[in-house]
């Protein structure tokens, strides 16, 4: 992602309703993925492990000492990590749940002493021991690993005879709900598929008689949660601790790669501020509360940074607000009780994807960081890796037992320290987001080349034509002197109205036309005549009004509506002060006016409302449009055209088109 415009920066504080929006947003980006891993552990077990009201008070705790850590300068969000669900349930039957648990609040330690020592003598290191050869395969093993118990939660293992059809329809329903979302989800729906398809599949499950409620009904509204705490519910042992802590590289790596990613989408680098030192600290110790609490192990949350993208709002506290909504969560035992009730067949249609997904992500890893596979080192790291952690592979020492993913991250990380390397191979090959050291001058290039990444996107939806420039020699000479700052109030509104008409003109080459009969002073002839009761010109207010003169020129008999926006600063919703039309809007072409087209949001607003209405046919006319905003329009809108006089290069950080001609308002009606 790009950095854009922040609504809000890491700091700031938000209104009280628009605050509680926000960070209820946040609690169901983590939602689905925080309660899936206590629910697929103690599913691969046989047996609870974890709780899921333990794994909500963990997220918010964790979260909340990350925020401390981090000296409240990095907007992020701990939730519990799909890495260990194998790892903790394999220390689980093998040390039994303390076992387990001293392994994560292990976790916790390792990240700290990497912190530590990157406090000492810096991060270079990291790159050398995580390079994407070993970061990629490792995380392919997770979720690979993970396919047998998707494949028996649905219900089609080979060692069942017989079929439960029911569960199967539950599954391949859920499987194919979370598909549809993560396809075509639009806006906050595109972060939350696996919750949809959770809440979509259990609905089905009610409806098929799977679901049994007696837990629900048994449940208090309120209620404790059940901490398991060491030398109280069991005493700490190190039996499970190489199955587990080896994780911790990936998680690292994982850590690292959000940050970056943050970083970008913020402008701010926080590998330096607060640094990396701070962040994998917070991440430790909240991992190691976690653990001591009898929580999972926390990470960094891609779909809450993918949030921060969404909204724009990189607030602190919007994060530590829903990291109290978390805590409070796990103490709603009606709740707690109900997601307990979730059936195994929506589990595994949810999984289905979930754990190919995490698969493709290391794929991913080795693709993006163009790892060549033509040299030998490679194949021999990432196939040993492969079949060690995959085939079931394990070496027992003394008492201490090393197997599957964690015998793979620790053979990795030795092969890639000690085979030598072709002569060729250079630093090109290091963990991309491990490069810290460039990653103020990657966020300036990225922000730089924001505007025509967004611009080539269009330019492809151009050529399908789903926008229309005019391309014409008076229409670029008059913009030309509209775009000029020292262009009068007086000619800047002539120029607006004028290119108002060629706008017009254009948007009416697909009119059709009645066949009527007339007289010439020579004769009778058949001619054709356009029907202009069949138009509606909507101004949107203020600037909109500026090219009515010019479509009316055209059109005189169309009938003319307006409609007045604004955005409410709590709900972040859009406000109709002012909304008046024909009442026989839906029968008409609704051609829509407003000559800028920057963020899109005012169009896209102005034409949901005509569609709640009932019109079909709409257009958007404008003088000039940024990338960003003919995206968002086409995104939301697809089945209406734009029609502008030029395509811009892109917004400034203050939300303006450059080139751009300044607030067209304020030029059209002289108030600056």
């Amino acid at each position: 992602m790009s950095q854009a415009k922040l609504t809000l920066d890491v700091n700031e504080k938000p209104p009280v309703l628009k605050w509680i929006i926000l960070a209820l947003q946040h609690v169901f980006a983590m939602f689905g993925a925080t309660i899936l891993v206590p629910i697929l552990v103690n599913s691969a077990v046989g047996e609870t492990v974890l709780t899921i009201p333990v794994a909500l008070v963990t997220s918010g705790i964790g979260t909340l000492i990350y925020i401390l850590c981090t000296k409240g300068k990095s907007p992020v969000y701990l939730g519990s990590s799909f890495a260990f669900i194998t790892p903790i349930a394999v220390g689980a039957v093998k040390a039994g749940v303390g076992g387990a648990l001293t392994g994560i609040m292990i976790v916790g330690i390792i990240y700290v002493i990497v912190a530590i020592i990157i406090s000492i003598i810096g991060k270079e290191w990291l790159s050398k021991i995580l390079p994407p050869i070993v970061i990629g395969p490792m995380i392919m093993i997770i979720g690979l690993g993970l396919a047998p118990t998707a494949i028996s939660e649905i219900g089609i293992s080979s060692d069942i005879l017989n079929l439960d059809y029911k569960s199967i329809i539950v599954a391949v329903f859920t499987f194919i709900v979370t598909a549809v979302v993560m396809l075509n989800g639009k806006g906050f729906l595109k972060v939350i598929p696996f919750l949809i398809g959770m809440i979509s599949g259990y609905i089905l499950s009610v409806i098929l008689g799977l679901v049994d409620f007696t837990p629900v009904l048994e449940a208090a509204f309120f209620s404790i949660p059940d901490f398991i705490l060491p030398f109280v519910s069991y005493i700490p042992n190190l039996d499970a601790a190489m199955a587990i802590a080896p994780i911790a590289l990936v998680t690292i790596a994982e850590h690292i790669g959000d940050h970056t990613a943050l970083s970008t989408i913020i402008g701010k680098n926080l590998i330096k501020d607060p640094g990396l030192n701070r962040t994998l600290l917070g991440d430790g110790i909240a991992t190691f509360v976690a653990g001591l609490l009898g929580g999972p192990a926390n990470t960094t949350y891609g779909e809450n940074t993918s949030v921060v993208g969404m909204t724009k709002i990189a607030s602190v506290w919007v994060i530590g607000l829903a990291a109290i909504f978390a805590i409070l969560l796990g103490f709603l035992g009606k709740f707690t009780a109900l997601v307990s009730t979730i059936p195994n067949a929506v589990l595994g249609g949810v999984s289905l994807i979930l754990y190919g997904f995490i698969a493709v992500n290391g794929l991913k890893v080795l693709i993006e960081n163009r790892v060549d596979f033509s040299k030998s080192r490679n194949v021999i790291i990432a196939s040993s890796m492969l079949v060690l952690g995959l085939g079931g592979a394990a070496i027992n020492i003394s008492t201490v037992a090393i197997s599957g993913m964690s015998l793979a991250a620790i053979v990795g990380v030795l092969l890639n320290l000690f085979l030598p390397k072709d002569k060729e191979e250079t630093k090109e090959e290091k963990f991309e987001n491990i490069d810290v050291e460039n990653l103020d001058r990657k966020i300036e290039n990225e922000v730089k080349q924001e505007g025509e990444n967004v611009k080539e996107e269009v330019e492809e939806k151009i050529e399908k034509e789903d926008i229309v420039i005019l391309d014409h020699p008076l229409v670029e000479h008059k913009l030309s002197i509209l775009r000029d700052k020292n262009t009068g109030t007086k000619e800047f509104r002539e120029l607006v109205s004028e290119l108002g008409m060629f706008l017009c003109y254009e948007a009416m080459r697909d009119a059709t036309l009645d066949d009527v009969e007339i007289e010439t002073p020579l004769q009778k002839i058949s001619s054709k005549r356009l029907n202009e009761d069949k138009y509606a010109f909507l101004p949107i207010l203020r600037a909109g009004t500026g090219m009515l003169d010019g479509l009316i020129k055209v059109i005189p008999n169309a009938k003319i509506g307006h409609i007045g926006m604004y955005r409410n600063e709590e709900t972040l919703e859009p406000v109709r002060y002012f909304f008046k039309v024909p009442s026989d809007i839906k029968s008409r072409e609704v051609l829509i006016l407003d000559p800028m087209l920057a963020t899109g949001g005012s169009g896209c607003d102005a034409i949901d409302q005509l569609k709640k209405e009932g019109v079909t046919k709409i257009k958007f006319l404008c003088l000039i449009a940024a990338p960003e905003g003919v995206k968002k329009m086409q995104d939301e809108h697809p089945d209406v055209k734009i029609y502008c006089a030029a395509l811009d290069e892109k917004l400034n950080e203050k939300g303006y088109i450059l080139p751009g001609l300044g607030d067209a308002g304020d030029r059209i009606f002289g108030t600056k």
